[in-house]
């Protein structure tokens, strides 16, 4: 279900996509819930188009507390990074016009 996602952990969190001098996207999952596949769908064109320029990752948050860290608790949930910062999160399924804005303002193509 995740490919093309990179899986992320705790341990390796911040080295991966804090430190990555690539922008990243993060997916937040729940294996159970049947709406990580939404939110999936709505991210494939983006890691078709720009999986050059960005790094795509999931986390398994039966495994992981990351996320506590960032408040999300609703799952799927996404945080986009860039340069160490969050620039954008939904921590909701969003339309696709604003996973669009999201991966533009990490591609600094406003």
């Amino acid at each position: 279900m995740f490919e093309g996602f990179e899986e992320i952990n705790d341990k390796d969190f911040y080295q991966k996509v804090m430190a990555s001098e690539e922008p990243t996207v993060v997916l937040f999952v729940d294996p159970n819930s049947a709406e990580n596949k939404k939110f999936i769908e709505l991210l494939k064109p983006y890691m078709e188009q720009y999986g050059d320029k960005l790094r795509f990752f999931y986390m398994d948050v039966t495994k992981n507390t990351s996320f506590e860290d960032f408040g999300i608790f609703n799952f799927p949930s996404a945080m986009y990074f860039r340069d160490t910062m969050e620039l954008d999160r939904h921590d909701f399924i969003p339309t696709s016009e604003m996973v669009e804005q999201a991966i533009k303002r990490l591609l600094r193509m406003f």
